[in-house]
């Protein structure tokens, strides 16, 4: 019994160490931040620029824009919604593998709201940054040629699409790993229990 709480410590330690990382590295607030900078820079770019020619072109673009933000904060509600329904592990014997197999569920889901914010965050960047981009650079030169609107509205997809998926991916992969290795900490608890 004493060398299975033993263990059960070394797995409480690992999964806690895996709880602070996330809490310090991958910080919701971190990501509101960022969400909300863009949210924000759009919003003023798409205002100006239905202001300066007209609501056609810019109004779409401020309904997407409403329409994103929408969809962010009910999916992170729904996010949150499930963290909450995970087991408590604080009516449950610290001593017991039954805690800490509580413990690690509950962060899990803590993760997937980490990795459900991340996402979104991501989306909108690859969305909306490069609109933004094309919106303010059209609202810098103003009425131009066709071929020169298209042209910089493609690159600044490419470019902006492209880098945002790739500076996301790294954060993303090290959330399922961090998902990967609680998962082993639970088989680890599971098959500790059915040796003793």
């Amino acid at each position: 019994m004493k060398n299975l709480n033993f263990r059960l410590r070394d797995i409480h330690i690992d999964a806690e160490n895996i709880f602070e990382d996330i809490k310090t590295n991958k910080s919701s607030f971190i990501y509101k931040t960022i969400f909300y900078l863009l949210f924000f820079i759009s919003m003023i770019s798409y205002l100006v620029h239905s202001f300066k020619f007209g609501y056609g072109f810019g109004t779409i673009f401020l309904v997407l824009l409403l329409a994103y933000f929408l969809y962010f904060i009910f999916n992170i509600k729904a996010a949150l919604r499930e963290n909450i329904k995970s087991p408590k592990a604080d009516k449950i014997d610290p001593e017991s593998p039954e805690f800490l197999k509580a413990r690690i569920q509950y962060i899990s889901e803590g993760i997937k709201v980490t990795a459900t914010r991340i996402m979104l965050v991501r989306n909108f960047y690859i969305i909306f940054f490069p609109l933004t981009t094309f919106i303010l650079i059209y609202i810098l030169r103003g009425d131009t040629e066709t071929k020169s609107l298209v042209i910089t509205f493609v690159i600044s997809i490419i470019l902006g699409g492209i880098f945002w998926y790739y500076y996301f991916k790294s954060d993303l992969n090290e959330i399922e790993s961090d998902m990967e290795e609680l998962s082993d900490l639970d088989d680890k608890i599971n098959e500790l229990v059915s040796k003793s």
